[in-house]
């Protein structure tokens, strides 16, 4: 649900409507598109998100699905109905294209299904009907002729009327080289008058001149004459053009009645087109922002990073301005976020980004944000931006905030998103304010996530009582009094009154009048936003300037620990070379030795007591070697056992994602339910199966790696002193929990005994 109906225009939805447009390919998708309206039926538009984000993807690694047809079959698909009608040519290729772009895009779901398993498995059951595409091939050429052998009766007409044509040529020709040696001609010498050759005789010599007549030139200099030699043969003509009108007729009324039994599939055809063309245009506009698709989040939260509005962004790149991502986060514990500061400092961006970004997902858009970010999704969208006086209604400004602000409080819920900006204007500052208050404070009691923009210090007070409710501000270059539009949480913000006055050039001494008539308290109040603002960015550079010197340490950290680690890798590499190298040379001594020995035996008996010696020798050591390597086989089955216990008893929740260790390959699935020791695992949003936990793993972490942790710092207190920052974890705060999400890492290294123990020696003898 939207409310009001206007919402979608506030927050320039018809704007990003018409950019995702763009990217149609048929008129209807296009209409389709631009009439677009959200829906709050998450099963609904899920499964078209997950297909644009698997198109997407497969766009990303250079496979792209096949152009969808613009050719339309609205005029044809009634026709189908009617008895003995005869659809022509350019309907019954259009018919044909759309068969065809059918066709491709289901081969390439099929060539593709494992990376777009969403939306094969929504085209998977109508296939393709080839008999349409193939009747109209057996009567049309690829131009959209009909084909002489469509009949035999057409081809036999078409044979004579070659002939006919070609004897009608050369009786013209003859007569027109008659008529030019007599000089009758003028300059133009010939032309065509209803479907027939005539010849351009000049107007005096009409009267010499035989033949039927055509017309003549606009200054009745030519008169246009059909030579007497070629009116019976041209007659001739006339008579198998006609019967070959007819013969087409007849054939193309029979391809019509042919194709009538599948309109339903020409209709239905049409329409997954037009489903292919809004989903291709959603994907290329995604793909041309960076947009993805968030985590949607069961909890109610909201984590965007690096948040693009991308209207926005393509009014900013038309004036070759660069645009300041946005980064914000909302939860059941900071479900209202007041933003505060100066005027055209981008509160009410930030405001409209959250709300567009909301129906473009409850549309089926992608939308431009970091891959890891989070969105929640609400049933109730209900704004108030902008002017919201009516003549018609005989509304006030004030009056119409009013109305918009009595339908927010009887439908905010859980489940509602709040967005108000300048909140509290429109009337007397004092008692705007304070109706404000209240109005916050009943939205705050029913529940419901809210963004709200405001200058007033009364409101910024009371956000910062309340529980679950946040301040923010945008910050502000007070030495170039410059907006920076980046929004900072947790501190309000000073609307920089004074300062954005002295910018623009208002005279000093008209500011210096204007604060000696401000309350001292209201400038006091003022005074020290601007100083916590101050010591805001004066913190944040500061943690920026740490921040970058800790990753170049661990820049320099990382770059070592590769280096040491090359280099004992290296010199391990070396000692077990090193060892091979003298194992072979003790062996070829005594192969060496051996050979002397067996050649200076004198008898053949000795002889075979040195080669029974040596076959005994190499025995014994290949069995050693055996033994040797059945240990180490041994021993690395028994770690990756070891590995496999202790992932097993990594906790798992409902989410998660893991890795399914039976089966053709390790599949991906996530954890559906859980019931006592049984699990229901997704593969692929389509299969789903029950297992038991030593079925599955983290998919973060494999067989032959220890299970990885980290430290997670218990959240702070319920209520904390506002204005005290967050509080570092003490150590017995800290716990260790399974780390998730971190990607695969390494065992810890084994210290490696020095000098080397050589592989493979061999007993004494």
């Amino acid at each position: 649900m939207l409310y009001p109906d206007s919402a979608g225009t506030s927050l320039d939805f018809h704007v990003l409507k018409g950019y995702v447009a763009e990217y149609t390919s048929s008129r209807k998708g296009r209409a389709a598109l631009l009439a677009l309206v959200p829906s709050p039926d998450r099963r609904q538009i899920e499964p078209s998100l997950l297909q644009s984000d698997e198109l997407l993807q497969l766009m990303e690694r250079g496979h792209f699905f096949p152009a969808v047809a613009m050719a339309e079959v609205d005029d044809a698909l009634p026709l189908l109905r009617i008895q003995d009608a005869v659809l022509d040519a350019e309907q019954f290729m259009a018919i044909k294209a759309q068969a065809e772009s059918y066709a491709n895009g289901y081969r390439f779901l099929l060539t593709h299904e494992e990376d777009a398993p969403m939306l094969a498995s929504h085209l998977k059951p109508f296939p393709p009907t080839p008999d349409i595409p193939q009747a109209i091939d057996r009567v049309f050429e690829r131009n959209g002729q009909v084909k002489s052998n469509a009949s035999a009766e057409l081809s036999r007409l078409r044979s004579d009327l070659a002939k006919k044509r070609v004897a009608a040529d050369r009786l013209f020709y003859k007569a027109l080289k008659r008529y030019e040696a007599e000089g009758w001609l003028g300059d133009v010498r010939e032309s065509v008058s209803n479907d027939r050759r005539v010849m351009a005789v000049s107007a005096s010599h009409k009267s010499k001149a035989r033949g039927a007549f055509h017309g003549s030139s606009a200054k009745n200099t030519l008169i246009f004459l059909e030579p007497t030699e070629c009116l019976d043969i041209n007659a001739e003509v006339g008579v198998l053009v006609e019967e070959e009108r007819k013969e087409v007729r007849r054939i193309l009324q029979a391809l019509t009645k042919s194709l009538s039994p599948h309109r339903h599939e020409i209709k239905a055809t049409d329409e997954r087109l037009t489903y292919l063309d809004i989903l291709l245009a959603k994907t290329r506009f995604a793909r041309e922002e960076g947009a993805c698709l968030p985590r949607i989040s069961e909890e109610g939260e909201i984590e965007l990073i690096q948040a693009f509005n991308p209207v926005l962004r393509r009014v900013q790149k038309a004036k070759r301005r660069p645009v300041v991502p946005l980064d914000l986060s909302m939860r059941p514990t900071q479900r209202l976020i007041v933003i505060s500061g100066p005027n055209a400092g981008g509160k009410s961006i930030a405001l409209k980004t959250v709300g567009l970004f909301q129906i473009m997902l409850q549309c089926g858009i992608l939308i431009p944000t970091h891959p890891k970010s989070t969105m929640a999704w609400f049933g109730r969208i209900m704004a108030d931006i902008g002017d919201a006086q009516s003549v018609e209604n005989e509304l006030s400004t004030y009056s119409g905030k009013l109305t918009k602000m009595k339908e927010i409080l009887l439908g905010a819920n859980q489940d509602t998103l709040c967005l108000v900006d300048e909140f509290g204007s429109g009337s007397d500052p004092d008692l705007g304010a304070a109706l404000a208050s209240v109005f916050l404070q009943e939205i705050h009691d029913a529940q419901a996530y809210g963004i709200f923009t405001t200058h007033y210090n009364s409101i910024k007070a009371l956000a910062e009582e309340l529980d679950g409710t946040c301040n923010a501000n945008m910050a502000f270059d007070v030495q170039t009094f410059e907006p920076l539009y980046c929004l900072q949480l947790g501190v309000p913000g000073s609307s920089y009154t004074f300062e954005v006055a002295q910018r623009v050039g208002i005279p000093k001494r008209i500011m210096q009048a204007a604060r000696e008539a401000l309350e001292s308290q209201t400038l006091a109040v003022d005074r020290l936003l601007v100083g916590l603002q101050k010591q805001r960015s004066q913190l944040d550079r500061t943690r920026t300037q740490i921040s970058d010197r800790l990753s170049e340490l661990e820049a320099l950290k990382t770059t070592q620990e590769k280096h040491i680690s090359s280099l004992e890798a290296k010199m391990g590499k070396a000692a077990e070379n090193n060892a091979e190298v003298s194992d072979q040379l003790m062996w070829g001594k005594r192969l060496e030795q051996w050979s002397i020995s067996w050649s200076k035996a004198k008898t053949q008996k000795a002889k075979k007591e040195i080669e029974d010696r040596i076959v005994r020798t190499l025995s014994e050591r290949h069995q050693v070697l055996e033994v040797q390597k059945q240990r180490a086989e041994t021993a690395k089955q028994k770690t990756e056992r070891e590995t496999l216990e202790q992932l097993w008893t990594l906790p798992v929740k409902v989410g998660d994602k893991v890795k399914v260790l039976h089966g053709a390959g390790r599949q991906a699935g996530e954890i559906q339910e859980i019931r006592k020791d049984k699990f229901l695992v997704s593969l692929g949003g389509v299969l789903s199966a029950w297992m038991e936990r030593k079925q599955f793993i983290h998919w973060d972490q494999r067989p032959g790696t220890a299970p990885t942790t980290k430290p997670v710092a218990i959240s702070a207190k319920k209520n904390p002193k506002k204005g005290a920052g967050p509080k570092a974890p003490e150590a017995s705060e800290v716990k260790t929990e399974p780390a998730q999400d971190t990607g695969p890492t390494l065992a810890p290294k084994k210290k490696r005994k020095w000098p080397p123990k050589k592989k493979g020696s061999p007993k004494k003898t």
